[in-house]
């Protein structure tokens, strides 16, 4: 009797610990869609002010030639509202904050006929290499 309930302490001690595994996999898929989703947040919020400045579409371009996504280094561009909006992504009080993005080259390209492709990097620190959201739009002048 004594042999049956250490095999069965046993068996219950590796569910335990399988659940912990499971629920610390959980939290990062968690983690990384909370990133991805802010990600979506601050793309959309600069071609909605693109589109609401949609005569000067050409001067949001920021690292446009660039063909390295993600590459490391600095952000700086000509429009103040980018260089706002490029701030915003590492200030926790604005929408969130994504971590990594300010030492990683955001990337705005605005090619032929105002088609725009905004490019958000980031990277936690447990993250071995930087993720990346990429929004492709059309903007009608």
């Amino acid at each position: 009797m004594l042999i049956e309930a250490l095999v069965a302490i046993a068996i219950f001690s590796f569910a335990i610990l399988g659940i912990v595994g499971v629920q610390a996999n959980a939290i990062r898929m968690v983690r990384d869609a909370d990133y991805r989703a802010k990600a979506s947040l601050f793309a959309n919020q600069i071609v909605g002010q693109m589109w609401v400045d949609r005569f000067n579409v050409p001067t949001y371009a920021l690292n446009a030639g660039n063909t390295t996504v993600c590459a490391n280094g600095t952000n700086t561009a000509a429009n103040p509202i980018v260089t706002s909006w490029i701030s915003g992504l590492s200030d926790a009080s604005n929408l969130g904050s994504l971590p990594g993005a300010t030492n990683l080259q955001q990337q705005i390209v605005v090619g032929l006929n105002n088609t725009v492709t905004v490019t958000i990097c980031w990277q936690s620190p447990q993250d071995n290499s930087p993720h990346n959201f990429t929004l492709a739009t059309q903007i009608q002048g």
